[in-house]
């Protein structure tokens, strides 16, 4: 029994003395001075496309305060074709070609288009050469030999002279017959490419129509069926070889209306319709049967070659920066002591609302930075009023790492630093000058928890011994 109330009061003993240093564990912030004792600067790189770094940009000893500054920049620039440039004009120079749309020639559109598009390629490339190739059918006045190679004509060899291209193409639309043999346009514009394994090689296809006549087809001249077949599958084989292509199709106005040439389709007895050959052929704009496909109105051609194709051909490496998710870590001591907030939200991207208490980290995703771009945020951590007084004098890293997740041309990667600025929390310690020889008792809070509680423990072990010597007077 006495071993128990023994073991009692030495628990119950040891509860007070953990009070007492409970209360005694913070100190206030109006007391303490904060200094910077290391700005060591964060600084990760992103493969050699992109620099990351993260640093103390501002520090207030008033408020106790530091601003960390994050900064992501995608140092790239677009790369260039180096390599020296093949490109073939396949252009349709049928009878239809003629025909006015909103009152211009259709081949009028080509041209412009055409003309612009190769004094833009000369200007940027200084290694390329352009030749141009007519594609329709034989024509009428001559030996009536439809289905061949014949039905396409080689107007211009490749030629590193912008003036002889030109010249060209503003004379293909001479001596066009009246069907269109696409095949016989793209096989004579192969044939005539260089056998230069280091050159890029380019074939442009522009048409009004679906072909209606193919090689080796004699006097078969429908829409759809063979002719589409072997027109799809020369623009497989030409992909399989190497070659770039890019094929439009004018007309995407009628793509809905019915093609009175074409076949008639057994479930709906109607005719195909033109959008339903041109996809026979060349797949949809975003399924194409080789390259890329794009199927537009006439007056759309200008920016299509100029803008889109034009951009394709001359940017051949993507240095973007794909998918950035930043993760910054931050120590137990630093969150359980000092405020966090943002001071400065991210110009690119989005970043958590707050610090995620699983893994006290803050999450920065970007999805897309672009070549030149750069991104910052930033944050500030304050000193709480009242704080542990653990950490006095002690260094204190403000962030405990950075993890970056990204994603290149060259697929996923990741990179990591623990570099992080440091502080540390100084308390004043001011003289008094009223401190006598003599120890003067103490009146604070914390004494008067320390002698109500001897109080307490001698109440106690008073009451017990009696209580005991009651207990024993009573057996005798």
């Amino acid at each position: 029994m006495k071993r128990k109330i023994f073991s009692s009061l030495i628990l119950f003993i040891s509860l007070l003395i953990i009070c007492n240093l409970s209360f005694a564990a913070t100190v206030s912030a109006s007391k303490t001075t904060m200094e910077v004792v290391d700005r060591s600067i964060c600084e990760i790189n992103i493969k050699d496309l992109g620099h990351f770094q993260k640093e103390l940009t501002e520090f207030h000893s008033n408020s106790k305060d530091v601003v960390l500054t994050l900064t992501v920049e995608n140092t790239a620039t677009q790369e260039t074709v180096s390599k020296p440039v093949e490109i073939f004009l396949v252009l349709d120079n049928s009878k239809s070609m003629t025909e006015s749309y909103q009152n211009k020639a259709k081949n009028q559109y080509v041209i412009e288009a055409a003309t612009k598009f190769t004094e833009n390629l000369f200007n940027h490339f200084k290694n390329i050469k352009i030749g141009v190739v007519g594609f329709s059918s034989e024509n009428y006045t001559t030996t009536y030999r439809e289905g061949t190679l014949n039905d396409a004509k080689l107007l211009l060899s490749l030629s590193n002279s912008k003036d002889d291209v030109l010249a060209s193409i503003n004379s293909y639309t001479e001596n066009g017959g009246p069907r269109t043999n696409i095949e016989a346009g793209l096989s004579v514009a192969e044939s005539s490419f260089s056998n230069s394994s280091e050159s890029e090689k380019y074939i442009v296809l522009i048409s009004d129509g679906v072909p209606n006549l193919s090689l080796d087809t004699e006097h078969t001249m429908t829409y759809s069926g063979v002719n589409a077949t072997n027109t799809k599958n020369k623009l497989k084989d030409l992909e399989s070889k190497g070659y770039s292509i890019f094929s439009i199709l004018m007309g995407s106005d009628d793509s809905k209306l019915e093609n009175p040439e074409a076949p008639i389709v057994e479930s709906t007895g109607k005719h195909l319709t033109y959008g339903e050959l041109a996809e026979e052929v060349f797949g949809t704009v975003t399924s194409p049967t080789a390259g890329k496909f794009y199927y537009i109105d006439y007056e759309d051609l200008f920016s299509t070659i100029n803008n889109d194709i034009y951009q394709n051909i001359t940017v051949t490496k993507d240095n973007s920066l794909k998918n950035i998710v930043i993760k910054d870590y931050f120590p137990r001591e630093i969150l359980e002591n000092f405020n966090f907030e943002y001071v400065k939200s991210p110009n690119i991207g989005k970043v958590s609302a707050d610090v995620d208490p699983s893994d006290n980290s803050i999450t920065w995703e970007i999805e897309l930075l672009k070549e030149g771009e750069v991104a910052t945020l930033s944050y500030k951590l304050t000193l709480k009023d009242e704080y542990n007084e653990e950490i006095v004098k002690k260094i204190l890293p403000t962030n405990e790492k950075v993890d970056i997740d990204f994603e290149t041309r060259d697929g996923k990667d990741k990179e990591s630093s623990d570099v992080s600025p440091k502080i540390r929390l100084l308390v004043e310690e001011v003289p008094d000058n009223t401190i006598s020889d003599k120890p003067i008792p103490q009146t604070g809070i914390y004494n008067v928890i320390s002698t109500i509680s001897v109080i307490l423990i001698i109440s106690i072990l008073f009451n017990v011994i009696r209580f005991q010597k009651l207990k024993n007077k009573n057996k005798r």
